[in-house]
């Protein structure tokens, strides 16, 4: 199996694993997953918005790093470029669903439900922190958690925070894709 297989099934269990865990939990506490299909067009054209704004910011803090951005920056290319740059843009449309169910069901449908928005969107920021160089990113992460809360709330349910949260990861990961092929172009 490729590395790039390897990953992909990795994140596919992982995410799987995180949804199956949060339907359980909330259901073991009575804690009702709204996922805002009532409104399905507000929702999807909420989350699709909500994906292009994040997804421009991350581009302009990117290319443009100053305070903390410079360490995210940092963390993007020496961790998050090496390690998901060689996925097949199929593979990236099945990671990046997979994390929009998975994360948004465990840190919106039951974390938020139960912690409320503050605590799920710091809990959000540190899973996304894999050792010392990625603290900065674990930052960013929280601040994109918060909008995905805010976005569930605001919508009052998971279809908008799980369009975004998806959406925005296709992006990311095509924008780490070609990253590395332009580093690989100029021989770096």
């Amino acid at each position: 199996m490729t590395p790039s297989a390897r990953l992909t099934v990795l994140a596919l269990a992982t995410q799987g694993g995180l949804g199956v865990a949060a339907l359980v939990a909330a259901r073991t506490a009575g804690v009702p997953v709204r996922w805002g299909l009532d409104r399905p067009v507000t929702g999807l054209a909420a989350g699709l918005a909500v994906a292009g704004l994040l997804a421009a910011a991350n581009y302009r803090w990117l290319h443009a790093p100053t305070g903390v951005f410079t360490r995210v920056r940092t963390a993007v290319d020496e961790v998050l470029v090496p390690t998901f740059a060689s996925l097949s843009t199929p593979q990236i449309v099945a990671v990046s669903i997979a994390a929009g169910v998975g994360e948004e069901l465990f840190f919106r449908g039951w974390l938020q439900a139960v912690v409320g928005w503050l605590p799920a969107s710091l809990a959000f920021g540190l899973a996304h922190v894999a050792g010392a160089r990625m603290l900065a990113f674990g930052v960013w992460a929280t601040g994109m958690g918060a909008v995905l809360g805010g976005l569930a709330i605001g919508t009052g349910g998971l279809l908008a925070p799980m369009t975004a949260h998806a959406c925005y990861d296709v992006l990311a990961f095509q924008y780490l894709g070609a990253a590395a092929r332009r580093r690989a172009g100029q021989g770096v």
